[in-house]
């Protein structure tokens, strides 16, 4: 527990540094004198762990305010408002494309307005047109006018601005003219695996038609930019979205179902956490190891240990310390919804998976043996909604109906598209008639998810637009379903069931 209480206090100081004016100085002499009478006082506990807390606060909120982006002479967003501008940089990370155009985040070097050129530093978001498409590490010369991101103009709205802030862009161009330098930068292995991913993304378009095609590009590398928007919206409003992405949720549902999948197998813990396992990471690695796909694995690897194991207190314990060490690298990914739903849903299944899936259960026609495939579905559809749905509500208002049956007859799907996909993209990049040949059986689980999420999304109320609610209602929720799941835990009777499954454990583990 004691973990679990470190890594708390650090996110409440990374949120108390993000709210509070306070001094850098005063944060470093904090987390150096919590430091002091922990030593001091190793020996007294009570003493000990209060220090530790102040220290784990001050120091999330160091680590805040030293990854936050200084204004300098040479910041390329004091150029803002100065007429044309002619930029020269390279591309950041793999451009965001849709069928509108291209999002481009442009790490600049130069930059020269008239006849005066001077070095320059920071990042600025370029909006660009379909094509030809840019690619990581390229270098472009860019002319155009910088513009500040268009702010929240009353509460509740999304701030555009303070979105790009946590990333450290604070200028944007639109549309501007841009040419292609000779050379390359970034991380050549980066390059190499994007590269890769892009080849593969053209042996799936040439293998499937549409829109399977599009469906398995999103399914097996996470890439949305081919995919129709009337196809995304019938997921959307089915909420199924995450089959598309990659992302924590859908990496979470795939492990659950997974590690059930074994169990059923009978095979044994061990060789089920280390099937999952391999199989999560080799497929994070092979769609690129980017920041939201390691997030997504890290979270789902939790959720099959925590299936592993029965000791209630060690899943809670890595999740919170994986917390800690993602805001760790980066205090700002707090505020990354993406990020925030891989650890609701995670800390939901954790909570509520065991419950859930016991209620189902006992109700009829869950209780029947030949709809096993369907309790494991909805369980974790379920499960992690309860602390997931809310953050959706509150970004986005769109609230699906018809989810829960969505995904009992959707989700199942999604392994067998994964893995036969798997098999015929492997074999198309090696021939690819082989591959189109083998593609013939991908085409039917794709198209009973295509079709499925029409079919569904027609029915009536499918999807509801709610108003925006409040911040306090957000938290509230929180505050009343996390408090009334503690009070059961705390209780005499869960403590003594814990004390059982822990001697049972023991008793297992030394037989």
């Amino acid at each position: 527990m004691t973990l679990i209480y470190l890594a708390i206090a650090w996110l409440l100081g990374i949120v108390a540094a993000d709210l509070l004016p306070i001094p850098l100085a005063l944060l470093q002499v904090t987390t150096a004198l919590g430091v002091m009478i922990a030593v001091a006082f190793w020996r007294v506990p009570r003493v000990r762990l209060v220090a530790l807390l102040l220290c784990f606060a001050a120091g999330g909120g160091w680590r805040y305010e030293a990854v936050q982006f200084p204004t300098t002479p040479r910041s390329i967003h004091l150029l803002a408002g100065h007429g044309t501008v002619t930029i020269e940089g390279s591309v950041q990370g793999d451009p965001k494309r849709t069928e509108e155009g291209q999002q481009i985040v442009l790490e600049t070097q130069t930059a020269r307005v008239g006849t005066q050129t001077r070095r320059v530093e920071g990042l600025v978001l370029l909006n660009v047109l379909p094509y030809p498409e840019y690619h990581y590490g390229q270098r472009l010369l860019v002319m155009g006018e910088l513009q500040e991101p268009r702010m929240a103009t009353r509460p509740g709205e999304f701030d555009y601005r303070a979105y790009l802030k946590r990333k450290g862009i604070f200028v944007l161009m639109r549309e501007p003219l841009v040419r292609v330098l000779p050379g390359q930068t970034g991380n050549p292995v980066l390059q190499m695996l994007l590269a890769f991913r892009d080849r593969c993304k053209a042996v799936l378009l040439r293998e499937l038609p549409e829109p399977q095609a599009s469906i398995a590009v999103g399914v097996l590398l996470g890439l949305q930019s081919s995919i129709p928007d009337d196809i995304y919206n019938t997921f959307s409003d089915t909420g199924t979205s995450h089959i598309l992405v990659v992302s924590g949720w859908n990496f979470t549902i795939v492990a659950t179902m997974l590690a059930g999948l074994t169990t059923r197998l009978r095979l044994g813990r061990g060789a089920t956490f280390w099937l999952a396992m391999v199989v999560l990471w080799s497929y994070a690695f092979f769609v690129g190891p980017t920041g939201t796909v390691l997030r997504a694995a890290v979270m789902a690897s939790l959720v099959v240990l925590a299936r592993s194991i029965d000791r209630q207190s060690e899943p809670w314990t890595l999740l919170f310390v994986a917390c800690w060490a993602l805001t760790l690298h980066d205090p700002n990914t707090l505020w990354d919804l993406g990020f925030q739903l891989s650890a609701l849903a995670t800390a939901s299944l954790f909570a509520f998976g065991k419950p859930v899936e016991a209620w189902l259960r006992r109700c009829p026609p869950f209780t029947w043996s030949a709809l096993e495939w369907a309790t494991e579905a909805l369980t974790a559809t379920l499960a992690a909604q309860i602390l997931a749905l809310p953050i959706i509500l509150y970004q986005f208002g769109n609230l699906s109906l018809i989810a829960p049956l969505a995904n009992i007859l959707l989700v199942p799907a999604v392994p067998y598209a994964m893995l036969l996909g798997t098999v015929a993209l492997i074999a198309g990049l090696i021939w690819l008639p082989l591959g189109q040949w083998l593609a013939l059986v991908v085409w039917l689980p794709l198209s009973w998810l295509t079709e499925g999420a029409r079919l569904l999304a027609q029915l009536p109320y499918a999807a509801l637009q709610l108003p925006p609610f409040p911040l306090w209602l957000l938290l509230g929720y929180y505050i009343i379903v996390v408090g009334g799941w503690l009070s059961t835990q705390w209780s005499p009777r869960s403590s003594a069931a814990v004390g059982l499954a822990e001697q049972h454990h023991l008793a297992q583990t030394t037989r």
